[in-house]
């Protein structure tokens, strides 16, 4: 099992609380959004960690070290996480979790993400529908729609921003990753590969992660939300955009260069 994270984009919506770093160094309790990712990786015995920056990438190269490998897009600020993704097409081999990077999530989210065996299984909420962002139609456990337009009639769940993609499924993600790309499709998001299949009717699933804390930090909404919950559960609650002290790199890796 391989984890590929997506940090590449510039979080704009967030810029004033995270001091224009990325957002996935925005503090909560007493780590940085994506040390705790990682950190939560190495616990579940997944130290194949493979980070996707963009925006400002020298602070995640301070912050993580040499704790995962790095892939660089030089031109996130004309594509989306599609074209992150196919910069590293190379990793997509075996099972692989994919995720973004600016998600908070309880431990157990990510013991369901790996027990997950079917082709294609993204994470969902179902406690989640009046408030939803990006929604799932679903039926049992096959997803048969998505979009942040469905009605709340039409919507089961809110993806929650992971997914886990079996190695026997690999090949012909990566093929239709390849496909969207060569086209033009750039300013699509890595999802949009596995979205590309629910409109074929090919069976792409979803598991339901309802009673377990998560969060994304996409906008002020999403960030009171987890000092809310930090609160509530006696967290530290120092959530805020501080870095925390860097780890110097001994291989002085530099902006722009895939490792």
């Amino acid at each position: 099992m391989r984890a590929i994270i997506m940090a590449a984009g510039m979080g704009l919506r967030l810029q004033e609380i995270n001091n224009n770093k990325p957002k996935c160094l925005i503090t909560a309790g007493k780590q940085t959004l994506i040390s705790r990712i990682v950190d939560m990786l190495y616990q579940h015995n997944i130290d194949d960690i493979t980070v996707i920056t963009g925006y400002k990438s020298r602070f995640i190269h301070q912050e993580l070290g040499e704790k995962v490998r790095y892939f660089h897009n030089p031109f996130y600020q004309v594509t989306n996480s599609i074209a992150s993704l196919w910069l590293a097409r190379e990793l997509l081999t075996e099972d692989v979790i994919l995720m973004n990077a600016d998600l908070f999530f309880e431990d157990n989210i990510l013991d369901i993400a790996l027990d997950q065996t079917k082709r294609a299984v993204m994470l969902s909420d179902s406690t989640r529908i009046e408030t939803a962002d990006f929604r799932f139609g679903v039926d049992g456990d096959r997803i048969l729609k998505t979009g942040n337009t469905l009605t709340n009639d039409e919507t089961n769940c809110e993806y929650v921003g992971i997914a886990r993609i079996d190695a026997s499924f690999i090949k012909d993600f990566k093929d239709r990753l390849k496909y969207m790309v060569e086209k033009g499709d750039f300013n699509n998001w890595w999802e949009g590969v596995l979205y590309s299949f629910i409109e074929e009717e090919t069976g792409i699933f979803h598991a339901d992660v309802k009673g377990e804390f998560w969060t994304e930090l996409d906008h002020h909404g999403d960030y009171q939300r987890l000092k809310s919950w930090l609160s509530k559960n006696h967290c530290d609650n120092n959530v805020s955009a501080s870095i925390s002290t860097p780890t110097l790199l001994t291989n002085k890796m530099q902006d722009g260069h895939a490792q």
